[in-house]
């Protein structure tokens, strides 16, 4: 089959006269340029301006900053501390239920939903209140 296409694409080529040259698809020129390969290495791609969430909203400065490194788990949690040969606890500091990660403390923990109730009532946005009969958990 491979070879039946091949010589399909091959018996359309129509060879000239004139040398060979290279041509960029990437520019209307049909240049290579720096700018041109940057735009197409991105070419498909979809936007995406979700650095917005984290640097266009009313929220201070220092939580904003907080938002961008979790974000990019770079907040020095247990596990990243153990990731780098330093002295850490060995569950969350909180609960001493589960490693401390960023997933943890911020949605896995025992403790999250009374939390995420707490911020979201100070801030007056409507929010139930967290559900603690599914998350017994023995010690």
């Amino acid at each position: 089959g491979q070879y039946l296409q091949l010589w399909h694409t091959i018996s359309r080529t129509t060879l000239s006269a004139e040398p060979d040259r290279l041509s960029w698809k990437w520019n209307s020129r049909g240049a290579y340029s720096a700018k041109s390969a940057y735009i197409a290495t991105f070419n498909g791609s979809t936007g995406c301006d979700a650095w917005k969430l984290t640097w266009k909203n009313w929220a201070p400065p220092c939580v904003r900053f907080f938002h961008w490194l979790a974000n990019l788990d770079r907040c020095w949690t247990t596990d990243r501390l153990a990731r780098r040969g330093l002295q850490h606890l060995v569950r969350c500091p909180l609960c001493d239920q589960d490693l401390e990660t960023m997933h943890h403390l911020i949605l896995a923990c025992p403790f999250a939903p009374q939390i995420w109730y707490e911020v979201l009532h100070w801030l007056r946005l409507s929010c139930a209140p967290p559900d603690f009969s599914q998350r017994l958990v023995a010690h």
